[in-house]
């Protein structure tokens, strides 16, 4: 009888040996949590924003064919190119509302409501770097909303005035000059450049 105690208290200590090894693999492989959040200066030009975020839009292009100048035109004309505190600071550069899992910032916002302009407190997402807000943008336009998952599917082109219309038209903004604004700065800033051939 000892001798089968003995057996099954070693069995027992080898299972929880390998067992703690495995667990210590698994949290050692793991990725690590981001702990640092990415800054950016407040006044930073229009071309160092333009020049940082261009990759990033450039590589969801060709990932998704939304234009990268539209991707760009977007991400300045929402952050003031990078200088609004929501850019700098929460690293937020579409003005991308919070969803009840998403690290939060709540700020003012101007809103159109029944053609009027108005100033209301919104909670926005907070992201850890400008690629995290580019790819939040991304995931928007290519899975659309919960009520309309095709609601921007027609922003997946490569006619940056066609991309500009088809946000106005399903929503994206509230703003009803948006799409005159988009390819105002597209062609301001000759974003065309950056658009993948």
């Amino acid at each position: 009888m000892q001798k089968e105690n003995r057996v099954i208290a070693i069995s027992v200590l080898a299972f929880l040996i390998v067992l703690f090894g495995m667990v210590a693999l698994v949290i050692h492989e793991s990725p690590q949590v981001k702990t640092t959040r990415e800054t950016h200066p407040k006044d930073i030009t229009v071309t160092q924003f333009i020049k940082t975020i261009a990759p990033a839009a450039q590589q969801e292009q060709r990932r998704y064919h939304i234009p990268a100048s539209i991707t760009i035109a977007q991400a300045g004309t929402e952050s003031n190119w990078g200088r609004s505190k929501l850019a700098y600071k929460y690293n937020n550069l579409f003005g991308i509302k919070a969803t009840k899992d998403d690290p939060k910032v709540r700020m003012y916002t101007t809103e159109y409501i029944n053609g009027k302009k108005k100033y209301v407190k919104q909670d926005f997402a907070s992201y850890y770097r400008w690629a995290d807000s580019i790819d939040a943008h991304t995931k928007l336009i290519v899975n659309g909303t919960a009520d309309n998952h095709h609601r921007f599917r027609g922003v997946q082109t490569n006619d940056y005035q066609t991309a500009a219309n088809e946000l106005q038209k399903n929503g994206y903004a509230t703003d009803p000059n948006y799409a005159n604004e988009l390819i105002y700065a597209i062609k301001k800033f000759n974003l065309t450049q950056y658009d993948v051939k």
